[in-house]
């Protein structure tokens, strides 16, 4: 099963992540005590054997990710990527220098990147999920820093069905720091038709 989603689908559902992002940093910024701005989103939707091919140029090394796994009536693998060396710096900056000391990703800086992955992924699926009125739960988060090879290697899953992956990318912006960021959604083609449907109904 091939499917492609209309430009007017990707743009409401670019929509609809974009709304979600921005409730995930007015609850870091809450958290935290800093503002924290999120650029509007571009996202791609592509068959989850092209994901690598279309990162490559834009992440490179060891990378840091929080993979989540949701379920209901769409189901899938969600990630955040950081580059290592900006989720360090992240981690540093919001904790006030406490965590991350050197650069390295130790466990108290392991521990506030999963506390972000959490609040960005939790906001931008249960966003999209209330408002496509398509429930999901979740499973809880964890942190791995490995290669992108080794991580799009986690998602490829032998089901019978076309795998898809929607690709979010983003920027969250605070004091001095930039840092760029990437969602993957890897989700069956039943799931993403289901996704189709509800964005629909939703197009005047």
């Amino acid at each position: 099963m091939s499917l492609k989603l209309t430009d007017a689908e990707t743009d409401a559902l670019a929509e609809l992540f974009n709304v979600g992002l921005h409730r995930a940093a007015a609850s870091l910024s809450e958290v935290t005590g800093q503002r924290i701005i999120v650029d509007m989103p571009k996202l791609v939707i592509c068959e989850i054997s092209e994901i690598e091919q279309r990162l490559a140029d834009l992440v490179g090394g060891e990378i840091a990710t929080v993979h989540q796994m949701f379920g209901g009536s769409v189901a899938g693998d969600a990630v955040l990527l950081l580059e290592q060396d900006k989720a360090a710096a992240l981690a540093r900056l919001m904790t006030g220098g406490e965590a991350a000391t050197g650069g390295r990703l130790d466990q108290s800086a392991r521990e506030v990147l999963t506390e972000i992955g959490n609040i960005v992924l939790g906001a931008c699926l249960s966003g999209f999920g209330d408002m496509l009125q398509l429930p999901v739960s979740f499973s809880v988060p964890r942190i791995h820093i490995e290669s992108l090879r080794t991580i799009l290697g986690s998602l490829l899953v032998e089901t019978g069905e076309t795998q898809y992956a929607v690709i979010v990318a983003t920027q969250f912006r605070l004091a001095a720091l930039a840092v760029d960021g990437y969602l993957i959604i890897a989700l069956g083609a039943k799931s993403l038709g289901r996704i189709s449907d509800a964005l629909r109904s939703r197009i005047p």
